[in-house]
């Protein structure tokens, strides 16, 4: 089983062993998530994928997890725990230096909430 984070590039494949928890992540390009999530969402089979967590980072808007959950579940894959955004750079003054440590330690805490969720 695969534990580690890896980017989504242009033509990555699907998963393609069974999956009991994915975090899912991106930012919001021009208010949508990018492209290559929304490619790979598509090539995602629920019945290999049981679980996803999803988290997202913005410069100024904070509805990038609702739309990555809502087109996991169209997709029939359960979305656990709530989704955890976080304020990142952008452009040269927005938010900037973050995400900070206090903005990982949330990060942090919300992996263990969704991790706790799957093995209960």
């Amino acid at each position: 089983m695969n534990k580690t984070a890896q980017p989504i590039v242009k033509d990555m494949h699907a998963i393609s062993e069974p999956t009991d928890l994915l975090f899912k992540g991106d930012d919001i390009y021009f208010g949508k998530p990018h492209k290559n999530t929304i490619a790979f969402i598509d090539r995602l089979n629920a019945q290999m994928v049981k679980n996803v967590a999803v988290f997202g980072t913005y410069g100024g808007q904070e509805k990038i997890g609702a739309d990555i959950q809502q087109m996991l579940r169209a997709k029939g894959i359960n979305v656990i725990s709530e989704v955890f955004v976080s304020p990142a750079q952008s452009w040269v003054f927005m938010n900037r230096n973050r995400p900070n440590d206090e903005d990982v330690k949330k990060a942090s805490a919300f992996a263990n909430r969704a991790a706790r969720k799957v093995s209960t």
